[in-house]
C-alpha cells in the first residue's frame, strides 16, 4: 500500500464493496431471471404463513407461468438462503397455528393494502414526527410487483361498460353448477375452520378477492386438494398481504450483508428513543394507580405521550379488578389491611402483577406497617419477592418513606436483620441505591445508608447509566439537585456518532486483535471496562474471530458475488468460530464477569449476543450461547435505556435462532419498548423499513412476526395485563 505509485492512502486503500440489487428483471442473456424480488417475497410469506409444502408454493406463485417455475433444487436452495439453514420449524405445522398467525397479521394496521392509506394505520419508528404532522403517511411506499390495484380493486366509474353494450353471460355448465354447491357447501364446514376468523377479519376485500369468482381458475386448480376457505386465504396473502417496502437508501439494516464498524444494532433508525432518566409505569406504580389517575393531566389521543403508552389511559381501561387497587380506589382487603394491619392477613395472595402485601404497604407509604411486618416470621416467604419488573418492595418505597432518614433507616435495619437482598436490581438494573439518586434523597442520608453497607457490590451501573457512589455533600452555594441530576445525564458515547471513519486494513485487523486480547484479559481482571463502558462479554458479542469476517465487516470483501460454494470457511458464522465464542465465553463466566453488566449505553451482555451472533451457517452454537448466558444468571427481560428487552432487540436485527431461544427461555413475548410499539408492531416498523432489492432482510423480518404469532403466542396489540402479567411458559 506504501508503493511509489500511490498517490494518496486514499488512493491506495481497497474498494469497499457495495450491495448490488439481486434479481434483476432481466439477465444478460434477456431471458427472465429464475427468481425476482417478488417471487422470493411471495414464497417466504406462503411458507412462513401456510402450511402448504415448498413444491406447491413454487406452483402457486408461478401459476401464471408454470413453464418459468423454478424446480425443487432450486427452491429449497432459494429457501434455504432466505431464511438460513434448516428453516422448517418457522414452518406452521397445523392449520391452527398457521390460522393464529393470519389473524395477528390481519390486525396489523400497515400490511394489507387497503390499509396504508390512513395516518393510523402508519406504525411509529422513532424518529417519526407526529401523527397529525404526517401528511402523506406512506410516502415512500410501493406495492409489491404484481398486486396491481387494478386487478384487484373497483374500477373507476368510466370504466364500467355500459349495460346496453355488456354481453349476457353465459348459462352456466352442468360442471360449474356442480362446482358451485360444491363451494357453498365448503363454505358452510369452512365458517368453523382455523382460517374463517382471518377471513371475516378482512371483511374489506372486494368481491372479487373474497367470494366463489375469485377462487376459480387458475389458482383453484393447483390448490384442488384444499378448501375454498385456504384457497381464498392463499390468494389474500399474495394479493393483499404484500411487503410494505420504503425504499430509504441511505439507512443500514442490522441484518445487512455489509456491516459497519460500530454494530448498526446500536444506530438503527427504527430503534425506539432512549426514555427520560427513568422508565414509565412499572407494576409498582400501578399500586398507586388511583393516586396517579387523580392527578394526571388530562391526555388526549394525538398527543405523543398517548402514542408511545406512557399515559395512564391503557393501565386505567385494563386494570378493572385487582387485590390492591384499580383506578377506582382500594379494594375492601386493602382497606382492611391498612386499617387493621396484617394480622389475620392472608400474605400468599399476589396481584396480576406479582406485587406483594409488602410491595402494597411500602407503595403506599405505610411505612410502619411495613417495619412491623418485615420484623415477624410470617413475611420471610415473600420477603425476597419480585414482581414481574423484577422489582423487590424497597423498589417501590413510596417518597415519602426516602425522605424520612429515621423511619427508613429503622425499616432498613430489620430488613438487613432478616437477610433481605438489599442489592436485588430491577429490570433496569436498579437498587434501592439508584433509586434512591433519582429522588434527589438528601446526600448525607444516602451516605448514611451506603456506611452500613458494602457499596462495592452496590456500585454497578444501571440502563440509565447511574452509578452509586458515596460522595461528600456539596459545599454551600451548590444547587445539589441540580448536580446530582446532571450525573444521570448519560455522556456521549462512541456509537452515538454516525460518521465512520476510513479504516484500513491493518487497522481493522490490529482494532480487532486488540478486542480479543482485552476478552482474554477478562479472565484475570472480571470487572475491567473497555470503551463504553463493556465489560468482556459485551466485547465477546461483538469481536470478530475471524478474518474474512474482518474483511466483510469493514467492507473490503469485494467478491459479493462468488457461489455459495466458494464462501470463505473460516467465517464467524462457522461452527469451528461458534465454539471458539463459547469456549471464550465459558472461561468468562467462570471467571466472574457480571452477565447483567450494563455498558455505557444501558445495554447488557444478552442484548449484545441477541444482535450480534451469526445466524447464516452453523443454526446449533448460537442458541446454545445465549443458553449458556442465560443459564450463569442473565435477566431474560431485562432493560436497556430504551426500555427494550433482548428479545426487543433480536426481533429488531432480525435474529430469528435469538428470538426462539430467549422465548424458550422465559422472554415476555408481550413486551412494549419505550416507544410503546409490541414485538408485532416493531416487525411491522422493521418491513416498512425494508429494502425492496434485498428480500432476505424482509424474509428475516417477517420470520420473527410469522413465528413469535404463531408458536410464540404474541398478540398485535397487548394490554396492560399481558405486558406486565405473569410471564406464561410457551410450548415452542
Amino acid at each position: 500500500m506504501n508503493g511509489a505509485g500511490s498517490s494518496s492512502p486514499s488512493a491506495s486503500r481497497l474498494p469497499l464493496s457495495s450491495a448490488s440489487p439481486s434479481g434483476s428483471n432481466n439477465t444478460a442473456t434477456g431471458r427472465p431471471p429464475l427468481w425476482n424480488n417478488s417471487s422470493q417475497r411471495k414464497v417466504s410469506r406462503l411458507y412462513l404463513y401456510t402450511t402448504l409444502p415448498l413444491q406447491k408454493i413454487i406452483e402457486v406463485v408461478h401459476v401464471k407461468s408454470p413453464d418459468a417455475a423454478p424446480g425443487k433444487e432450486s427452491a429449497n436452495k432459494k429457501i434455504n438462503g432466505l431464511l438460513d439453514k434448516e428453516p422448517r420449524w418457522l414452518h406452521p405445522r397445523s392449520e391452527s397455528d398457521m390460522g393464529r398467525r393470519l389473524n395477528e397479521l390481519a390486525l396489523s394496521p400497515t400490511r394489507s393494502l387497503s390499509s396504508r392509506g390512513s395516518t393510523s394505520a402508519r406504525p411509529h419508528a422513532a424518529s417519526d414526527p407526529a401523527p397529525l404532522l404526517h401528511p402523506d403517511p406512506n410516502p415512500l411506499m410501493k406495492r409489491e410487483a404484481g398486486t396491481s390495484p387494478i386487478a384487484l380493486e373497483v374500477p373507476p366509474f368510466h370504466q364500467f361498460p355500459t349495460r346496453q353494450h355488456a354481453p349476457a353471460p353465459a348459462p352456466p355448465t352442468a360442471y360449474q353448477r356442480q362446482t358451485q354447491r360444491q363451494n357453498r357447501r365448503s363454505m358452510d364446514q369452512d365458517n368453523n375452520s382455523p382460517l374463517s376468523r382471518f377471513l371475516r377479519k378482512t371483511t374489506f376485500m372486494s368481491s372479487s378477492t373474497q367470494g366463489t369468482q375469485g377462487t376459480t381458475g387458475s389458482l383453484q386448480r393447483v390448490l384442488a386438494d384444499y378448501s375454498e376457505s385456504y384457497v381464498r386465504t392463499v390468494r389474500l396473502l399474495v394479493k393483499r398481504f404484500t411487503a410494505p417496502i420504503n425504499h430509504r437508501g441511505d439507512s443500514l439494516s442490522p441484518i445487512s450483508d455489509i456491516a459497519t464498524p460500530y454494530g448498526s444494532w446500536l444506530s438503527d433508525d427504527d430503534a425506539p428513543p432512549t426514555l427520560p432518566n427513568r422508565p414509565y409505569l412499572l407494576p409498582g406504580d400501578f399500586l398507586i394507580l388511583d393516586f396517579l389517575v387523580l392527578n394526571q393531566a388530562p391526555c388526549f389521543l394525538e398527543t405523543e405521550q398517548h402514542h408511545k403508552r406512557s399515559c395512564l389511559c391503557f393501565a386505567q381501561a385494563d386494570i378493572l379488578e385487582s387485590h390492591f387497587v384499580t383506578a377506582s380506589g382500594l379494594s375492601f382487603q386493602a382497606q382492611h389491611l391498612l386499617s387493621n394491619g396484617a394480622d389475620g392477613f392472608d400474605l400468599s395472595i399476589i396481584d396480576s402483577f406479582g406485587n406483594s402485601v409488602l410491595h402494597f404497604l411500602a407503595a403506599r407509604g405505610a411505612i410502619n406497617l411495613l417495619t412491623q411486618l418485615v420484623r415477624s416470621d410470617r413475611c420471610k416467604p415473600i420477603l425476597n419477592g419480585r414482581n414481574t419488573a423484577g422489582q423487590t418492595f424497597l423498589h417501590v418505597l413510596h417518597r415519602n418513606c426516602l425522605l424520612d432518614p429515621m423511619m427508613l433507616f429503622e425499616l432498613l435495619a430489620v430488613t438487613s436483620l432478616k437477610k433481605q437482598d438489599i442489592n436485588t436490581r430491577d429490570h433496569y438494573g436498579r437498587t434501592l441505591f439508584h433509586l434512591l439518586l433519582a429522588d434527589d434523597v438528601p446526600r448525607n442520608t444516602f451516605n448514611h445508608i451506603a456506611a452500613n453497607y458494602d457499596l462495592a457490590t452496590c456500585m454497578k451501573r444501571d440502563a440509565f447509566n447511574v452509578t452509586p457512589e458515596n460522595q461528600p455533600e456539596p459545599s454551600v452555594g451548590v444547587d445539589r439537585i441540580y448536580t446530582q441530576r446532571m450525573d444521570l445525564d448519560p455522556p456521549p458515547s462512541e456509537s452515538q456518532f454516525t460518521a465512520m471513519p476510513e479504516v484500513y486494513p491493518d487497522d481493522a485487523i490490529a482494532k480487532e486483535a486488540h478486542l480479543v486480547e482485552f476478552i482474554r484479559s477478562a479472565k484475570d481482571m472480571p470487572n475491567a471496562e473497555y470503551s463504553d463502558g463493556r465489560n468482556g462479554l459485551h466485547c465477546l458479542a461483538a469481536a470478530t474471530l475471524s478474518y474474512s469476517s474482518i474483511l466483510r465487516k469493514y467492507g473490503y470483501d469485494n467478491d459479493q458475488k462468488r457461489k455459495k460454494s466458494q464462501e470463505p470457511r473460516d467465517l464467524d458464522s462457522s461452527t469451528e468460530k461458534l465454539n471458539l465464542r463459547l469456549e471464550l465465553l465459558d472461561g468468562l463466566l467462570q471467571a466472574g464477569v457480571d452477565p447483567n453488566h450494563y455498558d455505557s449505553d444501558g445495554n447488557t451482555p444478552l442484548m449484545a449476543f441477541a444482535a450480534q451472533l451469526p445466524e447464516d451457517d452453523d443454526y446449533k452454537m448460537g442458541p446454545e450461547i445465549l443458553y449458556r448466558l442465560i443459564s450463569a444468571g442473565a435477566e431474560v427481560n431485562a432493560r436497556n435505556r430504551a426500555g427494550e428487552t433482548a428479545l426487543h432487540i433480536a426481533v429488531r436485527c432480525g435474529r430469528k435462532l435469538a428470538m426462539r431461544t430467549l422465548v424458550r427461555n422465559g422472554a415476555n413475548v408481550h413486551a412494549r419498548d419505550g416507544a410503546g410499539r409490541s414485538m408485532l408492531e416493531l416487525t411491522d416498523v422493521k418491513m416498512r423499513g425494508s429494502r425492496g432489492y434485498n428480500p432476505k432482510e424482509y424474509a428475516h423480518f417477517e420470520a420473527c412476526r410469522a413465528w413469535l404469532s404463531g408458536k410464540g403466542m404474541a398478540v398485535q396489540s397487548p394490554s396492560v395485563l399481558q405486558e406486565w402479567g405473569q410471564v406464561a411458559k410457551v410450548n415452542c
